[in-house]
C-alpha cells in the first residue's frame, strides 16, 4: 500500500510540475521568488483526511513516517497548500510546525525551496537543505 501511495503521491507531483509549465509559460525560466510562512504538512494525510499535525488519530509520527517514505511535504498557509519539490526526509522532524521557506514558486503552489527555517519561540533554525530537487 505504501509502494502504491508513494507512486500516487510522485505521478501527482509531475502532472502537478507539468502542468505548470504548461499553463505558466515556462519554458526552463525561473519562477517566482517568494517566501511563505505556514504549518509544514504531510500533503497525503492533509488532502486525504484534512490533518495537519504529527500524529494522526491513533498513529503516532504518521506524518514524520509520511515524509521519510518519500512523501511530499506541503507549506500550509492559511488554506493555500504549497507543495515543497524536495526530498520529504528532509522535513520530516518538522510536520505539524511552523516553518518559513523561501525559493521559487511554479504556478500557484509548486515550491522548489532554496532556504528553510522552523520558526520557533526562541527564533527561527535553519533546515539544512541537503538532497536534490526532485525534478
Amino acid at each position: 500500500m505504501k509502494k502504491f501511495l508513494m507512486l500516487f503521491a510522485l505521478l501527482g507531483m509531475l502532472v502537478s510540475v507539468s502542468y505548470a509549465h504548461e499553463h505558466a509559460g515556462m519554458s526552463g525560466g525561473k519562477g517566482k521568488e517568494v517566501t511563505v510562512t505556514g504549518t509544514l504538512v504531510d500533503v497525503n494525510c492533509y488532502l486525504k483526511d484534512g490533518h495537519t499535525g504529527d500524529n494522526h488519530d491513533s498513529m503516532k509520527k504518521c506524518g514524520r513516517d509520511c515524509l521519510k517514505d518519500g512523501l511530499p511535504a506541503g507549506v500550509l498557509v492559511d488554506k493555500k497548500l504549497y507543495i515543497v519539490v524536495f526530498p520529504g526526509s528532509v522535513f520530516m522532524d518538522f510536520v505539524g510546525k511552523q516553518v518559513e521557506i523561501s525559493g521559487d514558486v511554479y504556478g500557484d503552489d509548486i515550491l522548489i525551496p532554496e532556504k528553510a527555517s522552523v520558526v520557533e519561540k526562541s527564533g527561527k533554525k535553519a533546515i539544512k537543505l541537503r538532497g536534490k530537487v526532485m525534478m
